[in-house]
């Protein structure tokens, strides 16, 4: 019992063609959507690790203002004012960067350097300066 092989070609090769491309299509689609959902945990989970950093940033600013403050009354007048002035910046800084999110942050930097252009400029470039001398060391 010998059996002969007879090739199966497709009747339509058109209908084929169709099949791969649409197979094809909701594969790629199928990689674009988790593709898409990974990159939104990424973000979130981006968000999520940055406001824990600002609150702790916010802690912190608020401990350093009080122990200025403290620090200052035992001092003289002169030097009480100065840091009792500090420790209210920080303070000011401390609630503000607990009342605003990164994308208001970023806002109101943007703002600044649009009114102030030039100092920001000068701003940035002592920043980098000074960012870039830290590095090196």
């Amino acid at each position: 019992m010998s059996r002969e092989f007879t090739p199966q070609y497709p009747k339509d090769p058109m209908n084929t063609v169709k099949d791969a491309a649409s197979e094809m299509k909701d594969r790629v689609s199928d990689f674009a959507s988790e593709a898409r959902e990974k990159a939104s945990q990424m973000a979130d989970s981006v968000a999520e690790t940055a406001n824990r950093s600002r609150e702790k940033a916010a802690q912190g600013l608020h401990k350093a203002a009080a122990a200025i403050d403290k620090a200052g009354q035992i001092s003289s007048a002169r030097a009480s004012d100065a840091a009792h002035k500090v420790a209210q910046g920080l303070d000011s800084t401390a609630s503000y960067v607990e009342g605003h999110g990164l994308p208001e942050m970023g806002e109101d930097v943007m703002n600044i350097f649009r009114r102030y252009p030039a100092q920001a400029i000068l701003g940035s470039l002592a920043l980098g300066f000074l960012f870039g001398r830290a590095l090196k060391r």
